[in-house]
C-alpha cells in the first residue's frame, strides 16, 4: 500500500507500495458511469431507479460509501488515469496530456492485456471557431497511444466530428470507424466488445476500462423504452428519459459482471464500479425519503459524491460497507497494488492504494479528499470557475472560508463562517485549510487563456439554471452596458429607465416592448415561490415602485410599503406588492416549457438588488442575503 502523511501533504510524499502475494496477477475490470450520482442507486438509498445489478454487486463486495469524483467528467477521467489531482497537470478540458504515464500504459508493462470501450474525449475537444481553438485542438492523447492493445470507443477525434454516442453510435474500433452500427445502440456493443475480450483472453491477466458514456445526456430512449420502436423517436432529448437510462447503465453493467461469472473467472476478477461525477442538473430523484436534484458541476454533495463498490470474490468479504474516504486518485495505485506491479508506479501519485482496506479490513489511508477543479479552457466550460475545498470524514471547506457540517447538513445548507466555529469546528478547520494550502502552488489562468464569447450573452439566449431548488439572481450579473440598458427600461410602463437593476433589461437585442426576458429553467415537478429584494439609499417619496411580469403575462406594478426606510433591504411579493416573510412569496404559475421573467424600476431610487425563485425547501437559503450566486447558478447554454 501507499505509505504517506494522513494530513495535508500526503500527497507529496514519496510512495512504497506492497504487493499482495498470488499465484498468478488478477484480471481487473474498472467500470465508470458517466453522470451517475449515488443517490440514484438502491444500495446507497436511492428509491427513484431499479438498479438490481450494481445492489447485488455490491452485496457481493464492498461498498463505498464515501467516495468521491471531480463535479465534471474529463477533471475525473484524468485523475483517475494517472493517479495525480487536476492542479498536477491539467492542460485543457478533452485533453489528456500525451507525457503522462496513465494505468493503460503501466499495466500493459505489467504484463496485462489491456481493453478500453465507450467514452474517450481525451484526444481533441475545441471546434475550430472557437476561441484559442488552435493551440488546443489534436494536442491530447489518442487511445492508440495510452496503453490499450484494444479499443471501441465514440469520440476519439474532433467534437464536431463526433456524432452519437447511443442510437446509430458514431464508433472508432481498433482505427477503423465501425460501419454496422445503424438501428444499434452504442452501450450494447461496447459491452459485447468487451465480453469478447474477456473471453478471448480469460486465460491471461486482463485489465478491462469500461468508460461509459451512460446515462449522460442527451436524454434518449434506450433499447428498453417503447419509444425506442419508432426509430424516428431515438434522438428525443427529454429528461423523462433519464430513468429509463440509469437502469440501462444497470443492465450493462450487469451484462459484463455476468459474463465474468459465467466464464468463472470471478475469483480471479477484481472488480472496481466508480462514476465521475453528480447526476445531470435535469434529473430530480427520490433518495432516503426526500426529493433530491443532481448536482453535477457543483462542489456540493451531490456534484462530487459517488456511488462506488468493489468485488473480489474470495478475497474481499461480502456485504461490507466502508466510510473511508475514496477518491479518484486512489484508482491507479490500487490497481497496481493489485497487480503487483507496485515497482511502475510514478513519482508524484497524490493516491493511496485501498487493497489493504478492501481485503485486509484495514483503515483507509485517506484522511481528506482535495477537490480542485478548472475545467477551462474549453468550448462551453467559461460560464465554469475554479473549484477548491477540501473535506474529511465529516466536515467540508471551500476556500472561501465556507465550512459546512456533513454530518448533520449533507445538502450543505448552512454555511459555517469562522466567526461561529466551536473548538470542534476550529480544529477541523485548520486541518483541512492545510490540506488546501499544500495545493497552492497551481496554475492562475490569465484572459487570453480562458477566452469568453463577445458581446450580451442575454441576447444570446442564455437561460439561468435551477441546481438545487433555489434560483438566485443578482441584479449586477448580466454584461449589459448600463446606458444601452436605461434605454430599454424607459419602456417599461411608468420607468424612468433610471433603475439599478438595470442588467436584466437591453435595448439593442431585445423584445418588441424593450424588455429582455430571463429565462428560468425550473423542475415542474414542485411548486416554486418567487421574491424579489430592493434597497432605498433616498427616501422614496411617490418612486417606490417597479414592473413585474412572468412569462410573457400581464405587467405587475409593485409598490413598497410607504414604511420602508432609506437604506433598508426589503423582500416584495412581485404580484401581490406585500413584504415577504421567509416562506412567504409569490406562487409561480410555471409554464408546461421554459418560464422567464421581466422586471424593472420606476425610478432610480429604488434599487432591485435581487430576484429569488425556490422551492420550499430552500427558504433560508434563497432569502438569505449572504447566499451567493457564483457557487450556486453557474450559467447554462440553451
Amino acid at each position: 500500500m501507499l505509505i504517506g502523511l494522513r494530513w495535508a501533504p500526503m500527497f507529496l510524499m514519496a510512495s512504497v507500495i506492497i504487493p499482495i502475494a498470488g499465484a498468478r496477477q488478477p484480471n481487473l475490470v474498472l467500470i465508470l458511469a458517466d453522470d451517475l450520482g449515488y443517490e440514484t442507486v438502491g444500495c446507497m438509498g436511492g428509491e427513484s431507479y431499479q438498479t438490481p445489478n450494481l445492489d447485488r454487486l455490491a452485496s457481493q463486495g464492498l461498498q463505498l460509501d464515501r467516495a468521491y469524483a471531480m463535479p465534471l467528467c474529463t477533471n475525473s477521467r484524468i485523475q483517475l488515469m494517472t493517479g495525480k489531482y487536476n492542479f498536477r497537470n491539467w492542460k485543457a478540458f478533452g485533453i489528456l496530456d500525451p507525457a503522462e504515464p496513465s494505468f493503460g500504459k503501466l499495466l500493459q508493462q505489467a504484463g496485462y492485456k489491456t481493453c478500453i470501450a465507450g467514452k474517450w474525449q481525451l484526444t481533441s475537444y475545441d471546434p475550430p471557431d472557437y476561441p484559442g481553438a488552435n493551440l488546443r485542438r489534436n494536442t491530447g492523447t489518442h487511445p492508440r497511444d495510452a496503453g490499450f492493445d484494444e479499443y471501441s470507443l465514440w469520440h476519439v477525434g474532433h467534437t464536431e466530428e463526433k456524432g452519437s454516442r447511443y442510437a446509430d453510435p458514431l464508433i472508432i474500433e481498433n482505427g477503423e470507424r465501425k460501419l454496422d452500427t445503424e438501428g444499434k445502440y452504442g452501450p450494447d456493443l461496447w459491452t459485447d466488445f468487451i465480453n469478447g475480450f474477456i473471453s478471448k483472453n480469460r486465460d491471461t491477466p486482463f485489465f478491462v476500462y469500461y468508460s461509459m458514456a451512460l446515462p449522460h445526456n442527451p436524454m434518449v430512449p434506450t433499447p428498453d423504452s417503447p419509444e425506442w420502436k419508432d426509430p424516428a423517436n431515438r434522438n428525443r432529448d427529454e429528461t423523462p428519459f433519464a430513468a429509463d437510462m440509469i437502469e440501462y447503465t444497470d443492465k450493462m453493467v450487469g451484462k459484463v459482471v455476468d459474463h465474468i461469472d459465467s466464464l468463472e473467472l470471478d475469483r480471479e476478477t477484481l472488480i472496481i464500479f466508480y462514476s465521475d461525477n453528480g447526476t445531470n442538473y435535469r434529473v430530480t430523484s427520490t433518495y432516503r425519503g426526500k426529493m433530491v436534484r443532481g448536482g453535477k458541476g457543483k462542489g456540493t454533495e451531490l456534484g462530487i459524491r459517488v456511488p462506488a463498490m468493489v468485488r473480489w470474490t474470495g478475497k474481499i468479504k461480502p456485504g461490507g460497507v466502508s466510510d473511508s474516504l475514496f477518491d479518484t486518485v486512489d484508482v491507479l495505485p490500487t490497481l497496481l497494488d493489485a497487480a503487483g506491479a507496485t515497482e511502475l508506479a510514478p513519482e508524484g501519485l497524490d493516491g493511496f492504494s485501498f487493497v489493504d482496506h478492501f481485503v485486509e479490513g484495514a483503515d483507509g489511508p485517506r484522511d481528506a479528499v482535495l477537490i480542485h477543479q478548472d475545467p477551462r479552457p474549453g468550448w462551453d466550460k467559461d460560464r465554469f470557475e475554479l473549484i477548491r475545498l477540501a473535506l474529511d470524514e465529516r466536515f467540508k471547506l471551500y476556500d472561501d472560508g465556507r465550512l459546512y457540517d456533513l454530518k448533520l447538513d449533507p445538502l450543505e445548507d448552512v454555511a459555517r463562517l469562522p466567526v461561529a466555529d466551536d473548538s470542534v469546528m476550529a480544529e477541523h478547520r485548520k486541518r483541512l485549510q492545510e490540506v488546501l494550502d499544500a495545493s497552492a502552488d497551481y496554475r492562475r489562468f490569465n484572459p487570453a487563456e480562458v477566452p469568453r464569447e463577445s458581446g450580451n450573452r442575454v441576447s444570446k439566449g442564455a437561460r439561468f439554471q435551477d441546481q438545487g431548488g433555489c434560483v438566485v439572481i443578482e441584479a449586477e450579473l448580466l454584461p449589459i452596458p448600463r446606458d444601452e440598458s436605461w434605454l430599454a427600461e424607459a419602456k417599461v410602463p411608468g420607468g424612468s429607465g433610471l433603475g439599478y437593476l438595470r442588467s436584466l433589461c437591453q435595448q439593442g437585442q431585445s423584445a418588441a416592448d424593450g424588455i429582455t426576458p430571463i429565462e428560468i429553467i425550473l423542475d415542474n415537478s414542485g411548486d416554486w415561490k418567487v421574491a424579489v429584494r430592493c434597497r432605498t439609499d433616498h427616501a422614496l417619496g411617490d418612486h417606490r415602485s417597479f414592473w413585474f411580469r412572468w412569462s410573457r403575462g400581464d405587467w405587475t406594478h409593485v409598490t413598497l410599503p410607504a414604511e420602508v426606510k432609506p437604506g433598508q433591504w426589503v423582500w416584495v411579493d412581485p404580484f401581490s406588492g406585500a413584504v415577504a416573510q421567509a416562506g412567504r412569496g409569490a406562487e409561480l404559475p410555471l409554464a408546461e416549457r421554459g418560464n422567464e421573467f421581466a422586471i424593472a424600476p420606476a425610478s432610480r431610487n429604488l434599487k432591485i438588488d435581487r430576484v429569488v425563485i425556490y422551492q420550499e425547501d430552500r427558504v433560508h437559503q434563497a432569502l438569505d442575503p449572504l447566499t451567493a450566486r457564483s457557487e450556486l447558478h453557474p450559467w447554462a447554454s440553451p
